[in-house]
């Protein structure tokens, strides 16, 4: 049966059907499963820099400061970071990873690798090159904005009047 011949539902759901195994904690290590996106996305942030201040979590995820704080503050409780007041200025803290958050994240990437080496053996560099394309183009679509122009605004309730006597 051609893809285009089924419905977008049951696309959707053909698909989620072959995904759901990827968010069984058998699968694999449920370590990411214990951390919200948000707190993921903050962890790959400090791994990779090092060293980064609440303003630049703030404006890597896209949320206000007050929400970065809360964040931060449930990692530093899971103690995967380490969150440090500036010597000179206290109004600047600077957040980076605890060794036990380096190891563990390590540990996750190196499974995530593994993953990514048992998909890579498997395509030919032809076939890797088109799943590549094609996965920008689907970013480059999601990511354009047009998605939300298109959708109609909301319309306005219409008020009816009685009139009081």
């Amino acid at each position: 049966m051609n893809i285009r011949d089924q419905s977008l539902e049951e696309i959707i759901f053909q698909f989620i059907d072959q995904c759901k195994f990827l968010f069984f904690p058998e699968q694999w290590n449920n370590t990411f499963l214990d951390y919200s996106k948000n707190e993921t996305f903050t962890l790959f942030l400090i791994y990779r820099k090092g060293t980064v201040n609440m303003t630049e979590i703030a404006d890597y995820l896209g949320v206000p400061l007050n929400t970065v704080t809360g964040i931060v503050s449930r990692l530093e409780k899971k103690n995967v970071i380490i969150r440090q007041r500036d010597l000179i200025d206290k109004r600047i803290v600077t957040v980076s990873m605890s060794s036990y958050g380096k190891d563990t994240l390590k540990q996750q990437l190196n499974e995530l690798g593994q993953y990514f080496t048992l998909v890579l053996s498997r395509l030919t560099d032809d076939e890797l090159d088109s799943a590549i394309k094609i996965i920008r183009k689907i970013f480059d679509i999601l990511q354009d904005g047009t998605l939300f122009l298109k959708q109609e605004p909301p319309t306005a309730k219409k008020v009816k009047r009685i009139p009081i006597e």
